[in-house]
């Protein structure tokens, strides 16, 4: 399986230099389960979905990670293939969160791989679940990659035979030159951020004493980029950034 690319990832607030070298489109898809591999009953789920639906029908009021279950169960219930109508009334007898989580992650969202189960959580949406004893992993649980997998019985991209990719949205990735570390990488936008860069560019290209700035913000929980212009400190190295 092939490395992940660096991506630079600083700390809330923490400043780092860049420059900007392609701003690159890509569109996210999402399988969804068909035919055979949609027909998985509630026998063939993982252990933690289980566990799920079992903490579900004995919630307590005000219990600690209900939003992160319930994004989860709607994630896998979506990807698997379930009708809206059915995933929801599953849903709904074990959910106690408002429906827009619902509407947030079925069919809108990958459900998260073991590996990102199995870590801590700050919280909905981070949906790490280690705090919550939702992994129990049987003998099966090794061989997958993740609840999905594990239900539809996927080991390889061979294995997902009949199923479905739906658009579920457009990304743009700016690969970047970290000049803290001298590594090259790539940071994740949304449209609006991609628009937001692409301004910024066109004011440094007009200003040589600039220097672009990538930092990270908490926009609605959740850890975003920034990018900022500051006045250049000594003499500059020309970066790529202002020829674009």
């Amino acid at each position: 399986m092939p490395s992940k690319r660096y991506s630079p990832r600083p700390a809330e607030e923490k400043e780092i230099p860049v420059s900007i070298l392609a701003i690159d489109r890509r569109e996210e898809m999402l399988w969804i389960a068909a035919g055979a591999k949609a027909a998985a009953g509630q026998d063939a789920f993982p252990p933690c979905i289980k566990n799920i639906l079992q903490r579900g029908s004995r919630r307590a009021a005000g219990e600690k990670g209900k939003h992160r279950i319930a994004a989860i169960l709607a994630a896998f219930l979506g990807q698997l293939g379930f009708c809206e109508a059915e995933a929801k009334q599953l849903w709904s007898g074990v959910s106690d969160v408002e429906d827009r989580v619902f509407s947030e992650w079925f069919q809108k969202m990958h459900c998260p791989k073991c590996e990102t189960l199995k870590k801590e959580s700050k919280g909905y949406p981070d949906l790490g679940t280690a705090d919550l004893g939702l992994c129990q992993p049987d003998g099966l649980c090794k061989e997958f990659e993740g609840p999905v997998e594990y239900a539809c019985r996927i080991k390889s991209e061979e294995d997902k035979g009949t199923g479905s990719q739906k658009q579920i949205k457009i990304l743009y990735l700016a690969r970047v030159l970290d000049w803290t570390s001298g590594r090259e990488g790539e940071i994740e936008l949304t449209g609006a951020e991609r628009d937001e860069l692409e301004a910024l560019l066109v004011e440094l290209a007009a200003q040589k004493d600039k220097r672009l700035i990538f930092s990270r913000v908490k926009v609605r929980g959740r850890l975003r980029p920034r990018f900022f212009l500051r006045d250049g400190e000594g003499p500059r190295r020309q970066m790529l950034s202002d020829l674009l």
